[in-house]
């Protein structure tokens, strides 16, 4: 077999390979913090279905490389650091698979998904802090001991095997068994304040398409129920508290990745206010506005008259949260979040769709699990 180097070097595409993990890894973790984080997330709004796309490709080529030594000669005699590739391999191992359970939403539990996403997100920081670090030993020109984790050795294809499988067992006993629950409860959500009460929800992040979170008074807060209706109606908070209460446990999953399991909502079926304002027979679509000016949202009638989906005023029990949308938003549990808008206080009975807020800038209006972006 020809040997891969002459003169004591790499050949070139192993050396541009090596460059390549470095720099997608980087704008793996460059794109998901545009998908995830809600400042970032919101200003490039635009531009997330490629972002997301950009992401999943880098990602499947990324997790490529981690296993091209497994088919490949390593050079006899070039020996490298051990934890130069033991890192790498261990930890985007567990990237990747994590990243497959995020990515798939109809093939994994949400229990499950829901761990991965903690620990998808997690182990990136970590490889990324073990770049810096061999970054920052590269650039002094530090050399290890000659024995110890960090010795210089000559890898076989046992050993990428052995580190592989390390890989893929870490990221099976992170997402499934996670035996240490502690490390999961701490990683619940950081984004509950004041206004959900100090309640820990499970919600990995809350999103607005406004500079802040509009707040509502019940002793004024009013939904207008209109359009295509035989008799258009206003409602108080008495109103709607007077309504035939509705509930509804299911799983809740964002689009940008994280999901909750068995969130339990308390609202009212559309049903209710149907009987009560009688649309038209051309009516086909239902369009939903917030009050904070600038979020809608759109359904047909057969898709807002499903019996999972409600307009919630409880999560888990409790009234929700100024952030999650108090005092009342549309849950659909079918679709992905972006759907469910938040801050309701205006139904629209229509003959023709409304592109919705999200929908406008690129989001499909496909929103069944399962379809993305």
């Amino acid at each position: 077999m020809k040997r891969w180097f002459e003169h004591g070097k790499w050949p070139k595409w192993m050396v541009r390979l090596h460059y390549y993990t470095i720099v997608s890894f980087v704008l793996l973790l460059l794109t998901g913090v545009a998908l995830y984080l809600p400042a970032v997330h919101a200003a490039l709004i635009t531009s997330l279905p490629v972002i997301y796309y950009v992401h999943i490709a880098l990602g499947l080529v990324f997790g490529a490389t981690l296993l091209i030594p497994l088919a490949a000669r390593l050079p006899a005699g070039k020996l490298i650091r051990r934890l130069d590739w033991l890192f790498p391999l261990v930890f985007g191992t567990v990237i990747v698979i994590t990243g497959i359970f995020i990515w798939q939403v109809t093939w994994f539990p949400t229990t499950w998904r829901s761990l991965a996403f903690r620990w998808h997100g997690w182990m990136s920081y970590a490889l990324l802090a073990w770049l810096l670090v061999h970054a920052a030993y590269k650039a002094i020109g530090y050399r290890p001991a000659s024995d110890g984790l960090n010795a210089r050795v000559d890898p076989t294809r046992r050993m990428f095997l052995q580190w592989l499988g390390a890989g893929i067992l870490g990221a099976v006993v992170l997402t499934v068994i996670d035996p240490v629950g502690w490390l999961t409860r701490s990683f619940t959500s950081k984004n509950d304040d004041e206004s959900t009460g100090g309640r820990a929800t499970g919600f990995a992040a809350y999103y607005t398409v406004t500079d802040g979170y509009p707040s509502a008074d019940l002793s004024t807060y009013r939904l207008t129920v209109d359009g295509l209706v035989n008799h258009p109606t206003t409602l108080t908070w008495s109103d709607l508290m007077g309504l035939e209460p509705y509930t509804e446990e299911a799983d809740f999953h964002c689009v940008t990745g994280w999901s909750v399991p068995n969130v339990r909502w308390k609202g009212v079926h559309l049903s209710s206010l149907v009987s009560r304002v009688k649309p038209l027979p051309q009516v086909g679509s239902v369009h939903f506005y917030s009050f904070d000016g600038a979020y809608t949202e759109s359904l047909s009638l057969s898709q807002a008259l499903d019996p999972t989906v409600l307009l919630a005023y409880e999560l888990n029990g409790q009234l929700l949260g100024r952030q999650q949308g108090f005092p009342l938003r549309l849950v659909v549990p079918k679709m992905y979040g972006y759907k469910s808008i938040k801050w309701v206080n205006r139904i629209e009975f229509s003959d023709k769709p409304l592109v919705g807020y999200w929908e406008a800038r690129g989001y499909d209006d496909d929103a069944y699990l399962g379809t993305r972006l």
